[in-house]
C-alpha cells in the first residue's frame, strides 16, 4: 500500500541522506542542503495529500465558506485571525481548497526545518525523531494548533535568556493561530523551576493527583471555560487515547532526564526543554482519560523532541567512542543504542500506521490529489 511505503521509507531516507550530508566535512552547507532537501520532501507529501486527517474536510468546508464571507464577517468569525485572514485572501483568489493545505504545509515545514537547522546538533536525528514520534502525522491534522506549537518552540529559548516579553510576544502571536497557545503564558515561570530528583518527585505526585481527579476537573473546565467539548457527548472528551503514546514520550523523557547534566554542558536550554517534555507527557497521560487533553501536549512537545533527540544522540555516541576503541565494537554498540533510542517511539509509530483503534489523527491511509483524480476518472469511465 502506498501510504505504508511513504511512511516507512521516509525515516530511511532521513537517516541515509542525513548521515551523508550532515558530516563535519560539509559543515553548515551540508546541514543546509539536507534541511532543504528533507523539508521539500515533507512539504510535497503534506501539500498534495487528499482527505488525510480528520480535520481535512472541516478545513475544506471553512475554505468554501470564507469565499462568501465579507471582511466584516471574517473579523467576527470565531476562528483565529492568523488563520482566517490569509485563508480568506486565498479563497478569494482560488476555488480549490488544496491551495490552503499547501500553504499550511509550507508554513509548518519551514518552521520545523528552520528550528532543526538553527538548533539541532544533528539534523538527521531530529528529522527522524520528528517522523517516528508521529509529529509529522499530527501536522496534517491539528493544523492551526500545530502552527501555534511551532511558534512556541521558538519562544522556549527566551526562558533561559530571561526575556519574558519576547517569550510572551511569540506566545501571543501563536495564539492568533490557536487560542490554546495562551495557556503557555504562565509557563514562562514554571519552566524556570530547576528540574532534579526532588522537584521531579513532587511533579509526579501532583500529576498522580491530577490524573485521579481528571474527570471532575474536565467537567469543571468544559462547564465554565471550554464549553465546546462536553465530556459525555463529544467523543474527543468522553474517550481516551491508547497509553502507548504516553509510554513512548515518557521513555524519551526518562532518557533525557538521566543524561541532563551531560546535555546541559552542550545546551543551556536543557532545563526548559526537559520541563516542556514533562508537561507534554503529563497532558498525554491525562489524554488517556479524555483525548482532547492530549491536544495541550502538542504545545509543549515539538522543541524537546527535535532538539533533545539530537543532544541525546550526541551524548550517547560520545560515550560509546570513549568506551569502545575497537571500530567493529563501536559499530555494533552504536546500532544497539540507535535501536534503543528510537524504540520508545516505535510503538506509537506502529499505532499511527496500522491500528485504526488508536489512530486518533485519521492520517492513514495516505492518498494524494492525483490518486483521487485517477479514481474519479476510472469511475467515470
Amino acid at each position: 500500500m502506498i501510504f505504508l511505503l511513504i511512511y516507512i521509507l521516509l525515516p530511511a531516507v532521513a537517516v541515509v541522506t542525513g548521515v551523508f550530508l550532515c558530516r563535519e566535512r560539509f559543515k553548515n552547507k551540508g546541514r543546509a542542503v539536507y534541511c532543504i532537501f528533507i523539508g521539500t520532501l515533507l512539504f510535497i507529501i503534506a501539500a498534495v495529500r487528499y482527505a488525510v486527517g480528520y480535520d481535512y474536510v472541516l478545513y475544506a468546508n471553512w475554505f468554501a465558506s470564507l469565499r462568501f464571507m465579507s471582511g466584516f464577517e471574517v473579523m467576527h468569525w470565531s476562528r483565529e485571525k492568523g488563520f482566517a485572514v490569509p485563508v480568506k485572501l486565498l479563497s478569494d483568489m482560488f476555488v480549490n481548497p488544496q491551495i490552503m493545505f499547501a500553504l499550511i504545509a509550507l508554513v509548518i515545514t519551514v518552521g520545523v526545518m528552520l528550528l532543526i537547522y538553527k538548533r539541532s546538533a544533528v539534523p538527521w536525528v531530529s528529522v527522524t525523531a520528528f517522523l517516528t514520534s508521529g509529529l509529522f502525522f499530527i501536522s496534517m491534522n491539528f493544523m492551526r494548533q500545530f502552527i501555534a506549537a511551532v511558534i512556541i518552540s521558538f519562544a522556549l529559548r527566551y526562558v533561559a535568556k530571561k526575556r519574558f516579553f519576547r517569550y510572551a510576544g511569540l506566545v501571543l502571536f501563536a495564539s492568533t493561530f490557536h487560542y490554546s497557545a495562551l495557556f503557555l503564558l504562565p509557563f514562562y515561570f514554571i519552566f524556570k523551576i530547576k528540574l532534579n530528583y526532588i522537584t521531579l518527585l513532587l511533579m509526579l505526585a501532583g500529576s498522580a493527583v491530577a490524573y485521579i481527579f481528571v474527570t471532575p476537573l474536565m467537567n469543571f473546565a468544559t462547564n465554565f471555560f471550554y464549553t465546546g467539548y462536553d465530556p459525555v457527548s463529544r467523543v474527543e472528551a468522553a474517550g481516551g487515547l491508547s497509553i502507548i503514546y504516553t509510554i513512548a514520550f515518557a521513555s524519551f523523557f526518562v532518557v533525557a532526564f538521566v543524561l541532563r547534566k551531560m546535555i546541559a554542558k552542550r545546551n543551556r536550554h536543557t532545563n526548559t526543554l526537559l520541563m516542556a517534555m514533562f508537561f507534554a507527557v503529563f497532558f498525554g497521560l491525562l489524554g488517556t482519560s479524555h483525548a482532547i487533553l492530549s491536544r495541550l501536549a502538542l504545545l509543549f512537545i515539538i522543541a524537546p523532541v527535535l532538539i533533545l533527540s539530537a543532544e541525546i544522540y550526541s551524548v550517547l555516541t560520545d560515550l560509546i567512542r570513549l568506551t569502545f576503541k575497537d571500530s567493529k565494537k563501536v559499530f555494533i554498540v552504536f546500532a544497539a543504542v540507535m535501536n534503543l533510542f528510537f524504540f520508545g517511539f516505535s510503538g506509537a509509530y506502529y499505532c499511527y500506521l496500522i491500528s485504526d483503534s488508536v489512530n486518533f489523527n485519521g492520517v492513514v491511509p495516505y492518498q494524494t490529489i492525483f490518486s483521487r483524480h485517477s479514481t474519479q476518472a476510472e469511475e467515470a469511465g
